[in-house]
């Protein structure tokens, strides 16, 4: 009896372990049904278009997205067969099955190969390869700026290498901007491939410009030289030239005015320093004529007595700092000029002697508006301002960049 029982039992362990089994087997076959495995989408590159020699376009078709959704979609390229996307490649943010798209920043006369590519979680599909060449660009070098003046400039170009395409213009081109282009301001100098030189014209006094040679070819590819800087001389009416220094968070002419007319032509009145007969020292003007809107060139301003007292808080009060060195124009060596601002001891109209102070007008009014502010550094190094007796005294002005 035992015997029946003991083997009924086992019976039935065997039964429902069976049963277990079975119920396993047919979940999982359920699962690979209902989850079958990822698969890669399968995609095709587009051919490639409008080639330059510096970009082109390409793109792809995504012809099946493996069941499942496509993440991300682009194209990659390179110099080498088979390029991925841990080369360079570009990503597609249009969400279309059909997209194209614009590679930038070739080299000319290189041949490239470029993939277009799609992303699910079957991980990465690629295209076929497509193989293009870009177009022979030149390749020059800008020839430093000389002869600059506060309206010109001289500048040029070497042609270094032309592949042997015909140049059919050259030149150099311009702007404020970095890496002008040929859809800026430019010269033309004409066909070849001769080194060049050429002038610009018409520029803006005391402005930062950029230049760079070029040259297009007949197939109309244009290839750039390096960007070269410079800054315009400051120029007034009479032509007098100036250079600036930077001092602080502003920019300072390095010598007094001494222009003779207003913007329009019209003469000023002046006075010079009676022991200066050769008006080294340069002229002295009246309040009421520096403060007139056709006083300064553009881009220049007679400064307000805030904008000295900048001026001599970032010199923490020390005039010395502002002075030339040596004896030519003061009668004591110990200016340091560290600012580079200058100073010279032109004193004033009226009885000081040369050599012991400077003095300079401000576009300020001065108390109950009758008399204007000025600014002074003395030979030993003091710095200050006092308003004037009347607006009709002279003293010399120093202009600030607005």
């Amino acid at each position: 009896m035992k015997n029946i029982i003991l083997n009924f039992k086992s019976n039935k362990i065997a039964t429902i372990a069976s049963g277990l089994a079975l119920l396993v087997l047919v979940t999982i076959s359920c699962i690979d049904e209902d989850y079958p495995s990822p698969k890669a989408a399968t995609i095709q590159t587009e051919s490639v278009t409008a080639i330059t020699g510096s970009s082109a376009i390409s793109g792809g078709e995504i012809i099946s997205d493996g069941g499942h959704t496509i993440s991300t979609r682009g194209i990659c390229w390179g110099t080498e067969e088979g390029p991925t996307i841990g080369g360079a490649n570009m990503k597609d943010t249009s969400g279309l099955d059909i997209f194209s798209l614009k590679i930038t920043g070739l080299v000319g006369g290189t041949t490239y190969y470029v993939r277009a590519y799609a992303t699910n979680n079957g991980g990465i599909a690629y295209g076929n390869n497509e193989t293009f060449t870009t177009k022979f660009v030149p390749v020059l070098t800008t020839v430093a700026v000389s002869e600059i003046t506060g309206t010109s400039v001289k500048s040029g170009g070497v042609i270094t290498d032309s592949f042997g395409a015909q140049i059919v213009e050259r030149g150099v081109c311009w702007s404020t901007e970095p890496n002008p282009t040929i859809d800026d301001s430019k010269t033309m100098v004409g066909a070849g491939t001769d080194p060049f030189v050429s002038t610009i014209t018409g520029l803006l006094p005391s402005t930062l410009y950029h230049v760079r040679a070029y040259a297009t070819t007949s197939e109309g590819e244009t290839g750039y030289g390096n960007d070269i800087l410079f800054n315009t001389l400051i120029t007034d009416f009479d032509g007098n030239i100036y250079n600036a220094v930077k001092i602080g968070n502003q920019t300072w002419m390095t010598k007094n005015y001494e222009c003779l007319h207003y913007t329009d032509g019209t003469e000023i009145a002046v006075r010079y320093h009676k022991n200066d007969p050769t008006h080294e020292y340069g002229p002295s003007y009246a309040w009421n004529d520096i403060v007139k809107p056709n006083f300064t060139p553009d881009g220049w301003h007679v400064p307000t007595d805030s904008e000295w007292a900048e001026l001599n808080d970032f010199v923490k009060g020390d005039g010395l700092k502002l002075k030339e060195k040596g004896t030519d124009h003061w009668n004591t060596d110990n200016g340091t000029n560290e600012t580079g601002f200058t100073a010279w001891g032109g004193s004033h109209t009226y009885g000081a002697p040369l050599k012991v102070a400077a003095t300079w007008w401000t576009s300020s009014d001065g108390a109950n508006s009758t008399k204007g502010m000025r600014w002074t550094v003395k030979d030993d190094g003091q710095i200050f301002s006092v308003p004037a007796n009347v607006k009709t005294m002279s003293f010399t002005v120093r202009l600030v960049k607005d």
